[in-house]
This record gives structure tokens, C-alpha cells and sequence, in this order.
């Protein structure tokens, strides 16, 4: 029996209908960007308390089309980037200034009041990253222990990868690298391998109806394909999302792609991994978001249908829903 959750809360001085929304790796502090005209307002919102218990510290303007964000590990301050319709990444980045009554920002550096009270951030934009000129389709950093590292998947098919020079100064930015990995218009989706000391990065991107799973190669400063994923209907790869391995035989990638939830193992040597279709999940709507938890032993759809499914493994190895989350429409006063 699964347990089922309608919308408990929501935020009420938020900009309008939000583009994309993204946590960075605490969960409680999280952006969402909105259209606003020609470009896109950009709002930071941290929980101190409950999970209802959100408050707005940072709000600022760009002129530049932003539909994905990405945040990117604490441990490099707080560093967010913003993935544009123009193919560029915009780098943020909090300044923090010490004044009467505690922190707060300087105003005009970032859109932020000038009237600002304890507790708000003041984020000023860092550098922008000229990655191509198709759109963003999907954007993540590297995790921490490969340095700060940035990909952005492309709508002409390529992931462009740039790394900070410096970490704690993230200002200059160098191009690590690219990939082609599908035709243009047929590629969404991107994540990250989770760290494993002695196993080589890697990116999964959705091409087509296939995932790909690419690894880096050090001498040759390159990235090869060791594994492909195939849906089982045909649809297009929409979102993928890899669990962290915490030495499980076999590892664990979420696929969305139409109405489906896709979960594959991954398994051998990592230059050339198999690939095992463990179970297909229907919805009623399609599938634009996949996400596992923390340890890799749930993972969570968002559909199109406003609800959020999370899914657990049986004692016999069955995908089980074991949770559901309802939105709906804000009644207008």
C-alpha cells in the first residue's frame, strides 16, 4: 500500500511559473528561475526549520533566457549556473559582505532590493560560458571530487564541458572538453556518474531512444562510449538520473521516456559495461523528470500530470510504488 501526499505549501512571493527548479546537495537551499519578458528573474529560497519553513533570500534579473539551473557542490561556496535558450551558461555566485544587522548584499550587483535585512544573499553574476548557440537542454556539475566541472547538453547533440581554473574563485573558466552525442533535436537528459575511487568519469545523456553512457579518458583527454540503454517502446530518452553505486553488484540508472520509468543495472568492467532492463513503470503522463534518493534505494517520476511517484524494490527485487505526491492548481483569492 503506497502512502499518498497533496501539496502542503507554497511560495507565495515567487516571480511566476517556474522554468526549472534546482537543490543543491543539502536540500535545503534551492533556485528556480522564471520567464519575465525577453529574459528570466532568478530566486534563491533556503529552509532553516521544517520542510514547510522556505524563506526568500535572493532575487535577481538577467537578460538572457534561462531554462535550466544547476548548483553546483557546498563545498565551492554557493555556485549556480544557469543554462540559456542563446547556448550559453551563466555562473553565479554569492558575495558576501558583512554590515550593520549581519549579512546581506550590495545593492544593485545582482538585482537583490537595495533595502535588504538580515538573512538575504547578494549573487553576482561570474562569468558567462559561450558553449554553442542551440539551446540548453540539460546542465550539471561534476561531483566534487573531480573538481568544479560543469556540463551542458546542447540541443545541436553536443555536452560542452568547462572546468573552473580556480575553485574558490570561480571567475575564469576553461573548455575541458566536448562530446557529440546524438543528432541535433534529439538529445535531452544529462547526469553524472557518482564518485568511486579508481573508476574514471562519467555522463550518461539521453540520444534518441537511447541512453549513453560515456567515460573519460585521461591519455587521450577524450570520452568513449561503454554503454547503451535502450527504451523499450521507442520513445525518446527525456531525463536520466544514476545512483550512487555504495557497492551494489550492480549499478542503478533511471530512464525516463514517454509514460515510462525506465530502471537499468550496469554491470562489468567499465569499458564496457552490460546492460539490463530490470523494470518499466507506466504512468498516465509522461515521465520529464527522474531522481533517486541519497543511498540509491528510491527513486522518484514527475509527469506531466503534476504528480510525483516514488518507487522502492520489493523483498523479490519488484519495483513497488511505496509513495505518491499530488499537485494542483492555488486557489486565486
Amino acid at each position: 500500500m503506497d502512502t499518498s501526499y497533496v501539496m502542503s505549501s507554497y511560495l507565495a512571493d515567487c516571480a511566476g511559473p517556474a522554468q526549472d527548479v534546482a537543490y543543491d546537495v543539502s536540500r535545503r537551499r534551492m533556485a528556480l528561475c522564471t520567464p519575465s519578458g525577453s529574459g528570466s528573474i532568478v530566486q534563491v529560497y533556503e529552509c532553516s526549520c521544517g520542510p514547510d519553513d522556505w524563506s526568500h533570500v535572493a532575487t535577481w534579473a538577467t537578460d538572457r533566457q534561462v531554462a535550466h539551473l544547476a548548483w553546483a557542490h557546498n563545498e565551492y561556496g554557493r555556485v549556480l549556473a544557469g543554462g540559456t535558450a542563446s547556448g550559453s551558461v551563466l555562473i553565479w555566485g554569492q558575495m558576501l559582505e558583512l554590515q550593520r544587522g549581519g549579512v546581506s548584499g550590495v545593492a544593485g550587483g545582482s538585482g537583490v532590493d537595495e533595502e535588504v535585512g538580515i538573512g538575504m544573499a547578494n549573487y553576482q553574476q561570474l562569468q558567462e560560458l559561450i558553449c554553442g548557440t542551440a539551446p540548453c537542454r540539460a546542465l550539471c556539475f561534476a561531483p566534487r571530487q573531480s573538481g568544479l566541472l560543469l556540463a551542458a547538453l546542447l540541443d545541436d547533440g553536443h555536452v560542452v564541458l568547462y572546468e573552473a581554473e580556480q575553485v574558490l574563485a570561480p571567475r575564469s573558466w576553461i573548455l575541458h572538453s566536448k562530446i557529440k552525442v546524438g543528432p541535433r533535436g534529439q538529445c535531452s537528459g544529462l547526469c553524472w556518474r557518482p564518485f568511486s575511487q579508481g573508476v574514471p568519469p562519467m555522463v550518461c545523456a539521453g540520444s534518441g531512444p537511447y541512453a549513453l553512457v560515456w567515460q573519460y579518458v585521461l591519455g587521450l583527454n577524450s570520452w568513449k562510449i561503454v554503454a547503451r540503454a535502450e527504451t523499450s517502446t521507442g520513445n525518446n530518452v527525456a531525463t536520466v538520473h544514476w545512483a550512487a553505486p555504495l557497492g551494489r553488484p550492480a549499478e542503478l540508472l533511471a530512464v525516463g521516456s514517454g509514460c515510462d520509468l525506465i530502471i537499468c543495472s550496469l554491470s562489468g568492467d567499465t569499458a564496457a559495461l552490460q546492460v539490463e532492463q530490470l523494470a518499466v513503470l507506466e504512468h498516465n503522463d509522461a515521465v520529464w523528470k527522474v531522481e533517486w534518493d541519497l543511498w540509491g534505494n528510491r527513486v522518484a517520476a514527475a509527469t506531466d500530470g503534476q504528480e510525483v511517484h516514488v518507487y522502492t524494490p520489493n523483498l523479490i527485487g519488484q519495483w513497488v510504488k511505496s509513495a505518491g505526491v499530488q499537485g494542483g492548481q492555488l486557489e486565486q483569492e
